[in-house]
């Protein structure tokens, strides 16, 4: 190893103190060189040899320089999803050298957008009708006008936007979802909320007559292929950890375990962080949403990898609650096992398995939803507006024999979990069977039933039409689960697709797009988040890339100092570490009692006659407007007193008793010092 002198040390930990931040995350430490000195004063002494062709000295370097690269790009975008793509087309668009970052392999890349209906939303050109239907949306949950603004615009022009860059300009792949006639039960979701202003413009539309097919997925990675001369593509590359200069807080490469080799990737222009949400980290939906029994309905691969990489360097976090999940009975599906996808069940419509004589319940066998009412996009109504329910940990359907023979007759139950159905023949074995409280669940049906009989349902307002009061003859129950669909939360991005931090400063170079940090903050319609990874992704790819023009400073070495720091006990604010000097003169003294919030000191001067002439609070750190009442208004009215019985008399302050009685102790200790 090289020894040092003490001025090349001093040097090293100045270079070092300035990437410490990097290295503490995992990325090993690069040889580091010396920091730049101080240029010598007397010009004639330098030579050609000391100066860079660019004109600056040979021993200047900037902090990306202390990193052994072993690959440079000016972008890097991590996740091939629809975000991540179009945020690599358009960097490509501007000339840059991109690399996308995909950590599973080909076969399983991308995420919800491979997975997802493949449909978008579109306001048709009108930007106002988009902007009051997405701020309704929002149901007064404050969002950037900034944001609102950027989103509106896209999807006022979303299908102009896909139709340019990916379908030559030929409308006729263009579809409207609206009309039920042609496309049922999907024109429910266009628009989703029909009774909010703007709605008459927004719908949910597509390139083509299939749904969930992965058309629109694999026409955009066309666009990636077509672009081969700017775009390379790492599969099963996970990318691990952001580079960060800890002092401008500019991102400069990303870490990536590609093939056994963990390798650091430079990205002079910028990091698009676009991996999607966290529905498949069961830890994160735990935290965030409360959800401990679910399945997720799109990719399996959405671990929150992005949230963590950013919160790393700072990043600030929005929307984490906020997610998406069902579309049929209560946005259940059956118990499948973890790993596996969500199987809908009565999606977006009212039949046999939602209705009649069926009931959902939670662990102790209580009703928790309205089983009839089509989800929003697993949003429920409740007081205005349609949010995620709250789901139990355990879950039940509950049906009758009526329905079970109903259910058997269309043959819309899976097969797969037929197996796991539970029949009773009374509520008490059925409760034994399914861990309820026999009671409750007793109450619960004997509750629904009277609510079917009557055509009102007191506890979730299901339509009488789809009530059935329970026939007796049999109860099967099936263990469920919930659904999430996708999470909205991550990162808080600006309408440049910048990350911010927790200042609400953007990272230098650091942007995302797509489901990781999207703009739904309450409510969601269909297709807004494909359109948000191609609005952000476009932006994200474009700024990008413009970045790296972008100059880093080289580094300044800083003069060592000399500190004189206090040490504990020297300098507190703690109550009752310090005496309180007081000086007395003849006939005064002092005391003290204990207050609501530390000792109270008082002052009290006695006339000749050995009465109190006068008492003056020294020290108290009681509550303003509560115990201050007391300190304001006492003083004067021990004027005259001699004894402390007299003391004891006075009224305490309404609202300041506490205090009021440390000040009587206080003025009592100082009259028993009278000798």
């Amino acid at each position: 190893m090289k020894k040092l002198s003490r001025r090349e040390f001093l040097r090293g930990t100045f270079a070092g103190a300035a990437t410490v931040a990097l290295y503490a995350t995992g990325c090993s430490a690069p040889d580091v060189p010396e920091a730049t000195t101080a240029p010598d004063n007397n010009p004639d002494e330098s030579t050609s040899n000391d100066i860079k062709n660019d004109g600056a000295k040979k021993d200047e370097y900037t902090i990306a320089e202390t990193f052994k690269w072993d690959a440079e790009y000016d972008v890097v975008v991590l996740g091939m999803g629809f975000a991540g793509m179009n945020a690599a087309i358009s960097a490509a668009n501007e000339g840059a050298s991109v690399v996308i970052v995909e950590k599973m392999p080909e076969s399983q890349a991308g995420g919800n957008s491979k997975v997802c209906g493949q449909m978008f939303a579109y306001a048709h050109g009108d930007k106002q009708a988009a902007l009051d239907y997405y701020r309704s949306l929002a149901a007064g949950r404050e969002l950037p006008e900034a944001m609102l603004d950027t989103l509106t615009t896209g999807v006022s022009g979303t299908w102009e936007m896909l139709r340019d860059n990916f379908f030559n300009g030929d409308d006729s792949d263009f579809h409207d979802l609206s009309d039920p006639s042609t496309w049922g039960i999907l024109a429910k979701m266009s628009p989703e909320y029909p009774e909010f202003d703007g709605s008459n413009k927004v719908a949910l539309c597509s390139t083509h007559t299939g749904v969930s097919d992965g058309f629109l997925y694999q026409t955009v990675k066309n666009a990636v292929i077509e672009r081969k001369s700017n775009i390379d593509v790492w599969y099963e590359s996970p990318a691990l950890e952001l580079v960060q200069d800890p002092a401008s807080k500019m991102i400069l490469g990303v870490k990536v375990k590609r093939g056994d080799n963990e390798i650091l990737v430079r990205a002079l222009g910028g990091v698009v962080v676009a991996t999607g949400g966290f529905e498949d980290n069961k830890d994160m939906v735990q935290q965030y949403l409360g959800i401990i029994n679910y399945a997720p309905i799109g990719g399996l691969y959405n671990t929150g990898d992005g949230i963590k990489m950013c919160q790393d360097v700072g990043a600030d976090l929005w929307h984490m609650s906020c997610y998406e999940g069902g579309f049929g009975l209560g946005g259940l599906t059956y118990n499948v096992p973890d790993g596996m996808n969500a199987i809908n069940i009565a999606v977006l419509a009212q039949n046999e398995l939602n209705t009649g004589g069926v009931i959902l319940v939670g662990d102790d066998g209580q009703r928790f939803i309205n089983e009839s009412e089509t989800p929003r996009h697993g949003h429920v109504y409740e007081n205005g507006l349609w949010e995620n329910p709250k789901f139990p940990n355990k879950i039940w359907w509950i049906y009758d024999q009526t329905q079970s023979d109903l259910i058997d007759k269309a043959g819309s139950f899976n097969d797969d979990y037929k197996n796991t159905i539970l029949k009773a023949t009374s509520i008490k074995e059925l409760a034994e069977k399914t861990g309820c409280d026999a009671d409750k669940l007793t109450q619960t049906i004997e509750d629904y039933n009277y609510f079917a009989d009557n055509g009102r349902d007191m506890r979730h307002d299901r339509e009488k039409e789809y009530m059935r009061a329970f026939d007796g003859k049999a109860y099967y129950a099936v263990p469920m689960k919930s659904e999430i669909l996708n999470t909205q939360g991550g990162p808080k991005r600006n309408e440049n697709a910048q990350i911010l931090d927790t200042t609400g400063n953007p990272i230098p170079h650091l942007y995302s797009a797509g489901e990781m940090g999207g703009i739904t903050a309450c409510m969601y319609q269909g297709g807004t988040n494909v359109a948000e990874c191609f609005i952000f992704g476009n932006i994200a790819g474009t700024n990008a890339a413009a970045g790296k023009k972008d100059v880093i400073e080289n580094y300044i070495p800083k003069t060592k100092v000399e500190s004189t720091p206090k040490h504990l006990g020297e300098d507190t604010d703690l109550n009752g570490s310090k005496e309180t000097e007081v000086e007395l003169s003849n006939n005064e003294y002092v005391g003290t009692a204990q207050g609501m919030d530390g000792e109270v000191t008082v002052k009290v001067t006695i006339a000749d006659d050995k009465t109190i002439d006068k008492v003056d609070i020294i020290k108290a750190n009681e509550t303003p407007g509560i115990g201050s009442k007391a300190i304001e208004q006492l003083p004067d009215k021990f004027v005259g007193l001699s004894t402390p019985e007299e003391i004891d008399a006075i009224d305490s302050v309404s609202g300041a008793t506490v205090t009021s009685k440390a000040i009587r102790e206080a003025v009592k200790s100082a009259l028993s010092q009278i000798n």
